[in-house]
C-alpha cells in the first residue's frame, strides 16, 4: 500500500466495538490488523508534548493492559489528559466502521427513542393513544429504579416523562403534569382557559372615587385575596411604568403572605393554565415584583419606614396594619407611603389597607378620615373555603369574649375590647382605709423641657387591694420641676418609694429624683414589653374589683385609662398608674410583717 506523505504505512491493532456501562470500549476485545492512515511521526499536538508516534505507542500499551499512570508518565502528561487523548484519537472516530457514537444531551436519555445504547432496565411500553397506561409504565420503572438506588435512571425517566407530556399529551399539564410529577409553569398548555375567581362583596373595591380602602375582617375572611386581586387589577391598568408599593409588618410577611402565599399575588388563578407562565416574576434580592405589562411592585417593611422616603407610587397595599410595630401618625410607614403616593393615574393614587382590627389609636384615626371607605366581614363570610367546623369550633371556644369580637367578627368595639371601660371604672370607686401597708408614687418621666407630660400617680395598698389616691401628673415642665413634684407627692402621702421608668433618661432620672428627694427611696424599673402587655395584668385586677379609686381629682386619669391603647402619646397617666400598681400588687412579696385582726 502507498505510504502517506512524510510517513510510512502501518497496521494498528483496533478493538472490536462492544458496549459497556461506563461508555468505554472493552480492552479485552480481540485485535485485528486494519490499514489506517496516520499522521507523520514528527507531528506534535500543540496541546501536549507527545508526538503522534508516541500516542500510537501509548495506545498499544493501553491495549496490552498497561496502567494509565505508566502510560501518562511515558507521554509526560497527567493521567486525565492521557485518558482523554487516547479516547479522542483511537476510541471515538466517527469515520471508522467499528467506532461507537453515543449522542450526548437529552436525546440520549435511557429509554428515549433517540438513545442508541438504551438501558434495558429503563425500557417501558409507550402507547401514544393511551397516555395513562404509558405514564403508569414509566412510574413503575421509576419506583423500581428508586428501590435499586439508581438515581441517574430515576432522573432520566422523569425527564422522559416530561418530554412526552410536552410533545404527545400537553393536556396532562392542566392537572399537574405527568402523572402527578411537578410541572414547570413554562410548560403550561397554550389556549387553556383561566379558572374564574368569584369574590365576595367585601373583597371587591368600593364604587366611586376613594383615596383609602380599609378592609376590616376576621381571620380567614379573605383579606389577603382581596388585596392581591386589587393589586393585580391595578397593575394591569397601569401597565408599563406603573409603580405599586407592597408593605407588610416584615419583609418575610410580604414574601410569604402577600406574594407567594396561597392567597398571594403569584397564586391568583388568572396566572394559571394560560399558556406559558404569564404571571409576575419575583426578584427577592431587588425586592421587586414584575407584573406582565411592565408594572412593578416594590416590597417594603413597616419596621423600616425610612426606606419609603424617595420612591413614588401610583398605588399601595398595606397588609395587617394593626400588627405593625410602629404606627406613628407622622413618622410611621403609613405616613411615609402616603407621601409617596404622588404619581398621576386614573382614578388617582389609591391606598388599600387590609387588617384584622385592634383597638389602636392609629386604626381609629384611619377609620375617621373623610376619604376612607370601609369594608367589613366576619370569618363566617368565607366559611365555605375553610375547614369544615372551623368557625363553629372557634365560637365554642371564644364565644362572648373579646377575642371573638376582634379575631372572628372583625369588629372594633371599644366597650368590648378596651382594657378599661366606663362601667368598670364607675364600679371601682370607694373610700380609703384607715391605714396602708405600703404607698408608692409611680412616675412616667419626661426627659425634655416642655415635652410630653410626666405621669405622677400615688397608689397605696391595704390587704389584697390597691387604692389610687392622687393624680399629680405635670405637663410642659422641666425635668427639675416634675422631679420636685414627684418628691412632694411622696412626702404628702408618706410614700415609701418612688417607682420611675428609666427607659428614657436612664441614671439621669434616678439621679435627679435622689438629688431633690431628701432621702426618699427611688426604684428604677425598665420596660421590656409593650405598654399594652404591661397594662393587661393591672386591668385584670380592676375586673376583679381589687383596685379602688379614692376621692375626687381622678377624672383625667380615668379618661386616660379608657382611651389607653398602648401606642403614641398621651399614655403618661396610665403608664404611671401601671408602674405603681405593678410594684404593689404584682411585684415580689413585701419584706415587712403583715398584721391581720380577727
Amino acid at each position: 500500500m502507498s505510504s502517506p506523505p512524510g510517513g510510512r504505512a502501518e497496521t494498528v491493532g483496533m478493538e472490536m466495538p462492544r458496549h459497556d456501562p461506563v461508555g468505554y470500549l472493552s480492552l479485552d476485545a480481540c485485535c485485528q490488523t486494519t490499514p489506517y492512515h496516520l499522521r507523520p511521526d514528527d507531528y506534535r499536538d500543540p496541546r501536549s508534548p507527545a508526538t503522534e508516534g508516541q500516542w500510537r505507542e501509548a495506545n498499544r500499551r493501553r491495549i496490552a493492559g498497561h496502567l494509565m499512570a505508566d502510560i501518562a508518565r511515558f507521554l509526560g502528561i497527567s493521567d486525565n489528559r492521557a485518558a482523554i487523548g487516547l479516547r479522542k484519537r483511537f476510541g471515538l472516530k466517527r469515520d471508522h466502521a467499528g467506532a461507537v457514537n453515543r449522542p450526548r444531551g437529552a436525546a440520549a436519555l435511557p429509554g428515549s427513542p433517540h438513545d442508541r445504547a438504551s438501558d434495558p432496565l429503563a425500557a417501558f411500553r409507550l402507547d401514544p393513544a393511551d397516555p395513562d397506561a404509558s405514564r403508569a409504565a414509566i412510574r413503575d420503572k421509576i419506583v423500581l429504579a428508586t428501590d435499586e438506588g439508581a438515581l441517574g435512571r430515576v432522573v432520566a425517566l422523569c425527564r422522559v416523562m416530561r418530554e412526552l407530556d410536552r410533545s404527545l399529551w400537553p393536556a396532562g399539564k392542566a392537572t399537574g403534569g405527568a402523572g402527578g410529577m411537578p410541572s414547570d409553569p413554562d410548560d403550561a398548555p397554550a389556549g387553556a382557559p383561566a379558572p374564574a375567581l368569584i369574590l365576595h362583596p367585601h373583597q371587591c373595591p368600593p364604587a366611586g372615587d376613594w383615596a383609602t380602602w380599609l378592609v376590616l375582617a376576621g381571620r380567614g375572611a379573605g383579606k389577603t385575596l382581596a388585596g392581591a386581586s386589587w393589586v393585580a387589577d391595578r397593575a394591569a391598568d397601569l401597565g408599563q411604568g406603573g409603580r405599586i408599593a407592597l408593605i407588610g409588618a416584615t419583609l418575610h410577611d410580604v414574601r410569604e403572605v402577600m406574594i407567594e402565599g396561597p392567597s398571594g399575588l403569584m397564586s391568583l388563578p388568572r396566572w394559571q393554565a394560560t399558556g406559558r407562565w404569564k404571571g409576575p416574576r419575583f426578584q427577592p434580592s431587588r425586592r421587586r415584583l414584575s407584573f406582565p405589562g411592565g408594572c412593578e411592585g416594590q416590597v417594603f417593611s413597616a419596621e423600616d419606614p425610612d426606606s419609603l422616603r424617595g420612591p413614588q407610587f401610583h398605588a399601595a397595599w398595606a397588609d395587617e396594619f394593626c400588627a405593625w410595630g410602629r404606627t406613628d401618625p407622622e413618622a410611621g410607614a403609613l405616613a411615609m407611603v402616603r407621601l409617596g403616593l404622588r404619581l398621576a393615574s386614573a382614578p388617582g393614587p389609591q391606598l388599600m389597607v387590609t387588617t384584622t382590627p385592634r383597638p389602636t389609636r392609629a386604626l381609629k384615626g384611619l377609620m375617621a378620615e373623610p376619604g376612607c371607605r370601609i369594608s367589613r366581614a366576619a370569618t363566617g363570610a368565607n366559611a365555605a373555603h375553610l375547614s369544615e367546623g372551623f368557625v363553629a369550633g372557634l365560637r365554642r371556644l371564644y364565644g362572648g369574649t373579646r377575642l371573638e369580637a376582634q379575631e372572628i367578627e372583625g369588629q372594633v368595639v371599644d366597650d368590648g375590647l378596651a382594657l378599661w371601660t366606663a362601667p368598670m371604672l364607675a364600679a371601682c370607686r370607694g373610700v380609703a382605709p384607715e391605714r396602708f401597708e405600703a404607698v408608692v408614687v409611680g412616675v412616667d418621666p419626661s426627659v425634655t423641657a416642655g415635652g410630653h407630660a410626666c405621669g405622677i400617680v400615688v397608689v397605696g395598698r391595704a390587704g389584697d387591694r390597691a387604692y389610687v389616691l392622687a393624680d399629680r401628673t405635670m405637663g410642659g415642665v422641666s425635668p427639675d420641676t416634675w422631679a420636685k413634684g414627684a418628691v412632694q407627692a411622696a412626702a404628702d402621702y408618706e410614700a415609701q418609694a418612688v417607682v420611675a421608668e428609666v427607659n428614657q433618661g436612664g441614671d439621669l432620672v434616678t439621679g435627679l429624683l435622689r438629688a431633690v428627694g431628701g432621702g426618699v427611696a427611688v426604684r428604677a424599673v425598665r420596660a421590656s414589653v409593650g405598654k399594652r402587655a404591661r397594662a393587661e395584668p393591672v386591668a385584670a385586677l380592676y375586673e376583679q374589683g381589687r383596685v379602688v379609686h379614692v376621692g375626687a381629682g381622678l377624672d383625667r386619669l380615668e379618661e386616660a385609662l379608657m382611651d389607653f391603647d398602648g401606642e403614641g402619646d398621651g399614655q403618661d397617666r396610665a403608664d404611671a398608674l401601671v408602674w405603681a400598681v405593678t410594684e404593689l400588687m404584682l411585684g415580689p412579696p413585701p419584706l415587712w410583717p403583715r398584721i391581720r385582726v380577727w
